[in-house]
């Protein structure tokens, strides 16, 4: 009995040391199992949050994306630039000269009204020059260096600058150039008007001098010789003779023009000058001859007074006109003849016939001269001055010119194209 009663005595302290160790272990698992618990609604309670912060960052960033999209959709695509050839300047560069020959017809419009059809063109192969400004803007737009650059951190702030109001007038400068040089194109074709015409009228008279270039004026008794003394007066003639018109014919055995009518007395200064004995044959003296060629000078002259001067130092030998017969001629168209006889004639007097010199100026309503030396071959030449009477000759119908209506705008363009490239429109570098 003893023994069972401590086994079971045992047992029950055994159950009882169990059931407190299960207690024990009951009251420790307790807080592990509420502090576990605790951590997961942690995390749960974080994870819950952050899904929903996701959500609503993901609701935003598409209702962003919306927006942008909406307003890219509405804003017009920007088109990018377009690579431009080194012709691209032409365009603008002709348009702006076209402008301005189209303001500069309009003024002449306004200037000429009704005239502007009589308007000719005297030399129109000229106009082909307008053809040289066109050719050297398209070498120089072919040879010109590529325009200088600028560098941009950010491409699309360059793209949002927008070009002001100058730069679409950027080619203006080379635009005026242009218009100028074909204005002056056609101003060097010489426009005229038919309508307006201008005689050209000089006062004066018309006179033919006839020389001797005879052998006998190699004599010395005028210095250095007479033809040399002769052609000195005659040359203080014709400078003292500005508004005549002076022909030049020499004679010897036979008779030659050397100058026509002319108011050039330059050139006729430069031929009496070039005279010389032996230009022609000198072996006789034709004054029949000078004189009649003299007066076939004179025919074509309209001026109501027709003069001849007629110097030599001999008497008729050759054969020909008549030095009579051909004053009777001038006496009928009214030419007035005036004989000069140069030279001491006490050397041989056979050789002159002052009568027949005296006969033709009488004929003619002249007066015979004698100069034995050059004081009084000037002083003969200042009395023929003295004696002749001017009259208004009337020149060739010449057409009123217009070319200075073409150069005065070719001027203004150019000083307007040199104003706007020295200050609003010039260019950097």
């Amino acid at each position: 009995m003893s023994e069972s009663s401590n086994t079971s005595t045992e047992k029950a302290e055994k159950a009882e040391k169990a059931e407190k160790a299960e207690k024990a272990e009951k009251a420790e698992s307790k807080p592990r199992r509420s502090k576990a618990k605790k951590q997961a609604s942690n995390k749960l309670a974080r994870a819950e949050h952050s899904m929903e912060a996701s959500m609503v960052g993901r609701a935003a960033e598409s209702t962003m994306t919306g927006a942008v999209a909406r307003r890219a959709a509405r804003r017009p695509r920007r088109r990018r630039p377009r690579k431009r050839g080194p012709y691209y300047p032409l365009l603008p560069i002709f348009g702006f000269a076209l402008l301005g020959l189209a303001l500069t017809a309009g003024v002449l419009a306004l200037i000429l009204q009704q005239d502007l059809r009589h308007v000719v063109i005297d030399r129109p192969w000229w106009l082909l020059t307008a053809a040289l400004p066109v050719l050297a803007l398209l070498i120089r737009q072919a040879v010109a260096p590529r325009p200088a650059t600028l560098q941009f951190s950010r491409t699309l702030s360059a793209r949002r600058l927008r070009p002001g109001f100058a730069a679409h007038l950027a080619w203006l400068p080379d635009g005026l150039r242009l218009a100028a040089a074909l204005l002056l194109a056609a101003a060097l074709a010489r426009p005229q008007s038919s309508r307006f015409t201008d005689r050209i009228e000089h006062e004066g008279i018309d006179i033919a001098v006839s020389i001797d270039l005879s052998q006998s004026m190699e004599l010395r008794d005028m210095y250095p010789n007479r033809l040399e003394a002769a052609k000195s007066v005659i040359d203080e003639f014709i400078t003292r003779r500005p508004h005549d018109r002076i022909g030049l014919v020499a004679f010897g055995s036979y008779a030659s023009s050397v100058a026509p009518l002319t108011i050039d007395h330059g050139v006729l200064r430069g031929l009496l000058e070039k005279l010389q004995l032996g230009s022609i044959d000198g072996s006789r003296t034709a004054i029949g001859a000078g004189l009649g060629v003299a007066l076939n000078r004179l025919d074509e002259s309209e001026a109501s007074s027709k003069i001849v001067v007629l110097v030599t130092d001999g008497k008729h030998n050759a054969g020909g006109i008549n030095p009579d017969t051909a004053a009777e001629e001038a006496a009928e168209r009214g030419v007035i003849v005036y004989t000069v006889l140069i030279g001491d004639h006490r050397m041989g007097s056979d050789r002159v016939d002052p009568a027949q010199l005296e006969r033709i100026a009488s004929i003619t309503g002249g007066y015979a001269y004698t100069a034995k030396d050059p004081d009084a071959l000037r002083t003969t030449f200042q009395d023929l001055l003295d004696k002749l009477e001017r009259s208004t000759v009337a020149g060739e119908q010449v057409r009123a010119e217009l070319f200075h209506l073409f150069l005065w705008p070719a001027f203004l363009l150019l000083l307007l194209d040199v104003l706007l490239r020295s200050t609003r429109l010039r260019r950097f570098p």
